[in-house]
């Protein structure tokens, strides 16, 4: 890219903020006038819980060098990596964002590649699913004579693309030597895997890193005691699978890794606990997210939006008291007042976004 183009969008998580991310956030100042983080909510793709509260994670974000960072609602940040991109991809195209800008382990053209194969054979791929109860990673394998691709964020970049359609993307190569957000949760002592500016943040909050074992017995008493069927991303067998194996565990990661098969990944699994233990309506994947909200901006990040107010197609709300009776609002605040336990601080109705002077 030989101009600097006006912003462009990212799809994330920082869960924690790492030093690839920030590399990530230098990259695109460099080609962009402004960065927009669009960053999933309380509970991750993976089905995990967020080390921080999003608005602390949003707060990280501007440090590192974003210029404004707005929520990815439930359930699409909780949601396939299908649905995860399309919530996303929707949301950056509905914000007036020039481009989607995300790093990958392999490079555009592979990418494209994988993408166009994908979508061609998308119908062969959830046939076998099907027919021999496989997961869609296992079922696209034998479909292609090959997997699209083992690692992560090519994973999620195909599922950009796909998304994207002719939106245009700004693809970086992702920096191998830099740890995964992954492998730093699982660190003993994960702030010093951090960079200064995203470390700062995180220290101020007692919580972090708050992991998902810590949430594991609320979903496991719920699926021991009144668990909620017809709900998004469950089937009556998986819905089965899932009470059976919540009797035999207090431990929710060995819940986990009881439930996984050829059929059910562990991100699968986790998800589908949490929409059971909350009731996520099976049709709300179907919509697009009908709203964001703003969780940090700087004075930048603020010229963007009034500059955009009169041509964005969704809203961009500031105080979730503002979405009362909103079904999209109404679940996000159910889960998020059970998370509330865990993280601690004030009721969402209650935050304001993070402002950089």
């Amino acid at each position: 890219m030989t101009q600097t183009k006006r912003a462009c969008a990212l799809i994330c998580e920082y869960n924690p903020l790492h030093f690839g991310h920030r590399y990530q956030l230098i990259e695109l100042k460099k080609a962009f006038s402004t960065v927009i983080c669009i960053l999933g909510g309380n509970l991750s793709q993976r089905g995990e819980v967020s080390v921080s509260d999003r608005y602390v994670r949003a707060k990280a974000a501007l440090a590192a060098g974003a210029d404004l960072a707005v929520e990815l609602p439930l359930p699409w940040c909780c949601a396939s990596a299908h649905e995860f991109a399309s919530g996303g991809v929707f949301l950056a195209k509905a914000l007036q964002a020039d481009a989607l800008a995300f790093s990958a382990e392999s490079g555009a053209d592979i990418l494209y590649a994988a993408a166009a194969e994908r979508k061609h054979a998308e119908n062969a791929i959830r046939t076998l699913q099907k027919e021999q109860n496989l997961s869609y990673p296992a079922a696209a394998e034998q479909i292609l004579g090959k997997t699209l691709s083992h690692m992560p964020n090519d994973i999620l970049g195909i599922e950009y693309i796909c998304a994207c359609g002719g939106f245009p993307t700004y693809i970086l190569k992702r920096e191998q030597s830099f740890l995964s957000s992954s492998a730093i949760r699982h660190t003993a002592n994960p702030l010093d895997a951090l960079p200064g500016e995203s470390r700062a943040v995180f220290a101020q909050d007692a919580s972090f890193p708050r992991m998902t074992e810590q949430a594991g017995r609320f979903l496991l008493a719920t699926l021991r005691n009144m668990p909620q069927k017809n709900v998004y991303g469950v089937t009556d067998e998986l819905f089965a699978h899932l009470c059976a194996h919540a009797q035999e565990t207090d431990s929710f990661e060995a819940f986990v890794q009881s439930c996984t098969n050829k059929m059910y990944t562990a991100a699968r699994i986790r998800r589908a606990a949490w929409s059971i233990a909350f009731g996520f309506p099976k049709n709300l994947c179907d919509m697009t997210p009908p709203y964001t909200l703003l969780l940090a901006a700087n004075e930048n990040g603020r010229a963007f939006l009034k500059e955009t107010a009169k041509t964005r197609s969704v809203p961009v709300i500031s105080r979730p008291a503002e979405l009362q009776g909103d079904p999209v609002f109404e679940l996000n605040n159910r889960v998020n007042d059970v998370l509330r336990l865990f993280y601690g601080g004030t009721h969402d109705t209650k935050k304001t976004p993070f402002i950089a002077e």
